[in-house]
């Protein structure tokens, strides 16, 4: 697993007790499955309607929000639109006009996330196939030769195994020094970061993420990067974010996003998680793109070119 450097604040938050957690959510040692695949919509043949709009008409046979889930918006989303002041205007568009208006509307909210700044100790978590050692080495690389830094990296196993073949190559390849004992490596600056990579912890066991973040106490870690694949189930991703507040989690980074076919789902836990968003990757190893643009990168995932060029004769057909 495995690249950059970003800015972002820590939330204190209560320790989550593992019964608190939505039961419906798979065991994290069984593999989670992408919620792109279960979720494709079915394919019929529908009555053509003269307008593709969200008339209020419309709206008060529930065929307007119907018509933005025939695009692929995540309920949870449409949800949260239906709670804006400015909702009933917006469902009396025409669809692209509509589209419009809630494009400016989700990228106002996310300028209004609190964006908390990194400091020179990053630590990368997430279970098992998250991305989270691909993701640091993509920062490793960044710091490297975009911000022509030296960084280490020290490699904890939290009383787990965590192999370090992949992460030690990579480290000797861009001359990054690699620690395993937690009492002996060199004080970081903001030209030497130290970068910190534990094993994947189990979404059933509350006590892994709660001793990784008594060990960050102790190493005085403040930012705490929590790594989801974005291509698991929205319920999968929550979950991991609710035990990821065992250790204090500051920051969010979402991975496999080139895999995602509905971004949707992504906006309600952006949104709501209290984390600050980090970064963005693309592909499962280390050339993969990533970005700290995320809010572009969502809006683009979100409303596609197809969508405007010839999706609306198709979203005309409706119940």
């Amino acid at each position: 697993e495995v690249i950059a450097h970003v800015p972002e604040e820590e939330s204190q938050v209560d320790q989550v007790e593992g019964n608190e957690l939505d039961n419906k959510v798979l065991n994290a040692d069984g593999a989670p499955v992408s919620s792109d695949v279960k979720d494709a919509p079915v394919q019929g043949e529908l009555p053509v309607k003269t307008e593709t709009n969200l008339a209020t008409e419309e709206i008060e046979q529930g065929k307007g929000l119907y018509l933005l889930e025939r695009t692929g918006f995540d309920r949870g989303l449409l949800k949260s639109l239906q709670s804006w002041s400015n909702w009933h205007e917006i469902s009396k568009l025409p669809l692209a006009e509509a589209l419009k208006e809630i494009t400016i509307g989700l990228s106002d909210r996310f300028r209004g996330i609190q964006i908390s700044p990194t400091t020179n100790k990053i630590a990368f978590v997430g279970s098992p196939g998250s991305g989270k050692t691909t993701t640091l080495c993509k920062f490793l690389a960044n710091e490297v030769f975009i911000n022509k830094n030296t960084p280490n990296v020290l490699k904890l196993e939290n009383g787990m195994p965590n192999p370090d073949d992949s992460l030690r190559i990579f480290c000797e390849v861009i001359g990054v020094t690699l620690f395993r004992e937690e009492n002996n490596f060199p004080s970081p600056t903001d030209q030497n970061p130290l970068y910190l990579d534990f094993p994947g912890f189990s979404l059933s066991n509350t006590n892994d993420w709660h001793d990784a973040g008594e060990s960050l106490d102790r190493l005085g870690v403040d930012t705490r990067v929590l790594v989801v694949n974005g291509a698991y189930e929205k319920d999968i991703i929550i979950k991991e974010i609710r035990l990821a507040r065992n250790l204090n989690a500051t920051h969010l980074a979402i991975t496999h996003f080139d895999e995602i076919n509905n971004a949707t789902k992504l906006w309600p836990i952006l949104f709501e998680n209290g984390l600050s968003p980090i970064c963005i990757c693309n592909g499962q190893n280390v050339t993969g793109d990533f970005s700290t643009n995320i809010m572009n990168l969502m809006i683009t995932k979100t409303f596609p070119e197809e969508l405007y060029s010839r999706g609306f004769k198709h979203f005309k057909h409706i119940n």
